[in-house]
């Protein structure tokens, strides 16, 4: 494990999930979503005690359990650490079981809660932020909503211009693998794509695969995302040609696209679809009806 600078005293720790660092002048430390597992968060501990730094913040960009599963045992270790996240998020995060409720639909069941490694995670949240600059130590940092991956999700940018996303946006080889990006909000996620191509950013620190994308990069990577979208909201118009219940087009999804859904897999497409359903029906291009038990969509 090592810490990659990116730009004055901004850094990223590579990982499944890649976690944000700002480093001050006195060695103290922001991490920024450190990561899913016990053992992940230790890798950090034995890296910071090495370094001699030691974290005193510690920023979730959102609720999802592989952003901050490893949070508990470096705030264990490096007392006083102070916690943070959005208003929602950190409903989630103390209360896990929302989350896999609103996936399912429902109180949700071992099937779907066995994919998840949260249990008992246990993990606290001190402090809410909301978009506007914020002030850590002796810096000012620069907090954006960003919802539509998830309710929750705020983006954070250094004075060096570095902006840490979270999942706000899917690398274009993740993308390219799972075809579908899971969505709680598509409109919701529409609207912060663009709200990032205005951000006055140099870097964007991604929270999977390859991190860190200079400004041209992610001003591609930003259109190829807001592309996938929209090839998905066109495919369900195509489908809603003639009626379908939810479960009939999330079918057709997976199956004209050959996502590859286990259970859980299947739940976040689920996800992603009622979400479309929602968009569509916002915009007013779709109804329905109710037939012997069956709720059809349709377009307009």
């Amino acid at each position: 494990m090592n810490m990659e600078k990116i730009s004055g005293h901004s850094y990223v720790i590579r990982g499944g999930t890649n976690t944000g660092v700002y480093l001050f002048k006195d060695k103290s430390a922001l991490l920024i979503d450190p990561g899913l597992t016990n053992s992940r968060g230790n890798r950090i501990i034995r890296y910071c005690e090495d370094e001699g730094i030691r974290p005193r913040h510690i920023v979730f960009t959102h609720e999802h359990y592989d952003h901050h599963g490893a949070a508990k045992v470096i705030m264990n270790h490096f007392t006083g650490a102070v916690s943070y996240s959005s208003a929602k998020a950190k409903l989630i995060i103390e209360n896990p079981e929302i989350f896999s409720g609103y996936i399912y639909g429902g109180k949700s069941n071992s099937f779907l809660e066995e994919s998840f490694s949260q249990k008992g995670a246990d993990i606290r949240v001190d402090n809410v932020l909301e978009s506007g600059t914020v002030k850590l130590g002796d810096k000012k940092f620069f907090m954006h909503e960003i919802s539509g991956h998830s309710p929750g999700q705020m983006g954070i940018m250094t004075e060096d211009k570095v902006l840490y996303i979270g999942d706000a946006v899917f690398n274009i080889s993740i993308l390219e693998k799972y075809s579908i990006p899971f969505l709680h909000d598509i409109g919701a996620q529409l609207d912060s794509l663009q709200r990032l191509r205005e951000l006055d950013f140099e870097y964007m620190v991604m929270g999977h695969e390859k991190p860190v994308l200079e400004r041209d990069e992610a001003e591609e990577t930003l259109k190829r995302n807001t592309q996938a979208i929209n090839e998905y909201i066109d495919q369900a118009r195509e489908f809603l040609t003639g009626p379908r219940t939810r479960e009939q087009l999330i079918a057709d999804i997976i199956e004209y696209n050959g996502i590859e859904a286990g259970y859980k897999q299947y739940y976040f497409t689920s996800s992603t679809v009622a979400s479309i359903v929602s968009y569509l029906a916002d915009h007013g291009e779709i109804d329905y009806e109710l037939e012997a038990g069956m709720l059809y969509y349709y377009k307009k």
